[in-house]
């Protein structure tokens, strides 16, 4: 009898800890996709969670910049285009081809949880060039 009350209580401690910590982010990171950048992030839970919360800044940047908020919508596979990263003044970071680092900030019930992912690359001139010819035209 006391085995039996050993599992349920284990079981009972696991699901309290999944309960307490939210959201479970399993993979978050952004990579060059032509001209865009490509974010994706999965979770395994997203119990708790008010919404995500998906931000931009260029290493030479002091701040980050908010790209969107998306609503838990139950799917485990979330993806954002930035088709952005690109646009700009002659003189910014994403006309020079600065690093971008991302930030995804979950919001739930039990407290904030960020992650970040920078690219590993910085684009090339005629990726960038591109980029500014193709936002010329939005």
């Amino acid at each position: 009898m006391l085995q039996k009350a050993s599992v349920s209580l284990f079981l009972l401690v696991l699901l309290g800890v999944s309960l307490a910590f939210g959201a479970t982010v399993t993979l978050f990171q952004a990579s060059y996709d032509n001209s865009t950048v490509r974010v994706v992030w999965e979770v395994a839970n997203e119990s708790g969670v008010h919404n995500y919360d998906l931000y931009r800044k260029a290493n030479n940047e002091p701040t980050f910049t908010k790209l969107t908020t998306l609503s838990p919508s139950g799917q485990s596979r979330y993806q954002y285009l930035d088709a952005d990263v690109y646009r700009g003044p002659a003189n910014s970071a994403s006309a020079l081809g600065s690093p971008f680092t991302y930030r995804l900030t979950v919001r739930t019930t039990t407290g904030d949880q960020s992650y970040n992912s920078t690219l590993g690359q910085t684009p090339s001139a005629v990726q960038r060039s591109w980029g500014s010819i193709k936002s010329m035209f939005r």
